[in-house]
């Protein structure tokens, strides 16, 4: 979570802020699970043109002249299906201040290009890529338009990524029913990755990927076990690969509880490609619109969506509240109880990790790669 702090004058700074920017709700694939498609986030609405892609960047570069570090993490849709406007707003952020702008992106990978390997080396991205597991899991759900498979597709995309670019890279898998946890954890490690996301698909009911009651048992089940080979790992002196635990440790080291589950409409905001400014870009538009970012008061609006979006009652009394915030906004209204359960699991783990090194924290520091 991006982070605020005094400068020397002891003004109120933001060290880093992060926009997810779709320039495109249009995607080569049909995922049967699509969290953007099955929420009609993406309906009618044309990909950003190039000038309104440079022009972007300009106003971030003036709204956020108080920020060390703005990350452009694209999103989507998939991104490389408007390289275009994604070019033109590297190449305009990369014209700014030297070391501003950094840049990520979450990639289907099955639509890169040489020029898109090219893109994503020169500006040193961090590319989050989805490959939910070997062939015969990941093309179940994971088509293109023409019903196609893409596994190999986005292998290639992988291997020629690692080859030519020195870019970070998090694999990240969809653990859906009939797919569990610790077998998408395997995976992924499995792979020339350096660090690894696998998470629950996000339903608001019973779909077929769904997970059923047993494998929601499973899969608390299985983060207790992902958290005990992490503490494995620390004390190998191995920083591990699944960090998902690590910033709810370091919340408990520092003894800082959290105020907000994340810094959406303070230090986090999404772009859509028609430049609508959302708290985050999972959020759906109708209710929760900052303005077209040319009206230059999101980040004020975005302080007032804050404060007109308080924790749910039934969070004071949570034992995990501390650690969880209060809830993602994009999330909980979806996904209900059964996101409830899952963080606070993840924060119950994050305990168990801290506890195991109470007499000797200065071990935890190597989730930091320290």
């Amino acid at each position: 979570m991006a982070v605020l702090q005094q400068s020397d004058d002891n003004r109120e700074t933001l060290a880093r802020v992060e926009l997810l920017v779709a320039t495109t709700w249009n995607c080569n694939l049909q995922c049967s699970y699509c969290f953007v498609g099955n929420r009609g986030l993406a309906e009618n609405i044309e990909p950003m043109s190039v000038d309104a892609a440079r022009h972007i960047v300009d106003v971030l570069d003036e709204e956020f002249s108080d920020a060390e570090t703005v990350c452009l993490h694209f999103y989507g849709g998939e991104p490389f299906c408007n390289l275009p406007a994604m070019n033109a707003m590297v190449e305009r952020a990369l014209a700014k201040d030297e070391n501003k702008f950094i840049f990520a992106v979450t990639t289907n990978g099955a639509a890169a290009t040489p020029e898109v390997i090219e893109l994503l080396g020169r500006a040193n991205f961090g590319v989050v890529v989805s490959i939910d597991g070997p062939p015969e899991i990941h093309d179940e759900c994971r088509k293109d338009k023409a019903g196609k498979s893409t596994h190999a597709t986005v292998m290639n995309f992988l291997h020629e990524l690692r080859k030519k670019t020195s870019c970070r890279v998090r694999g990240s898998a969809v653990v859906r029913s009939g797919w569990p946890l610790a077998k998408a954890a395997a995976y992924l490690k499995s792979l020339d990755v350096d660090m690894i996301k696998s998470q629950a698909v996000r339903t608001a009911g019973a779909e077929a990927y769904s997970l059923n009651e047993e494998e929601r048992t499973e899969y608390l089940a299985d983060l207790e076990k992902l958290g005990l080979q992490i503490i494995e790992d620390i004390r190998q002196e191995r920083p591990p690969r699944d960090d998902r635990f690590t910033s709810r440790v370091f919340q408990l080291l520092k003894n800082e509880p959290r105020q907000r589950f994340c810094g959406a409409g303070i230090t986090m905001f999404g772009i859509t490609p028609d430049a609508l400014v959302l708290p985050c870009i999972l959020l759906e538009a109708a209710n929760n619109s900052l303005g077209s970012i040319n009206d230059r008061g999101f980040r004020e609006k975005g302080r007032r969506w804050v404060e007109n979006h308080p924790r749910e009652k039934k969070c004071a009394h949570c034992s995990a509240l501390p650690l969880c915030g209060g809830g993602c906004p994009a999330m909980m209204p979806f996904c209900g109880e059964s996101e409830c359960d899952i963080v606070r699991k993840n924060c119950d783990v994050a305990r168990m990790i801290y506890r195991q090194f109470a007499g000797e924290p200065e071990k935890l520091l190597v989730l930091a790669g320290i």
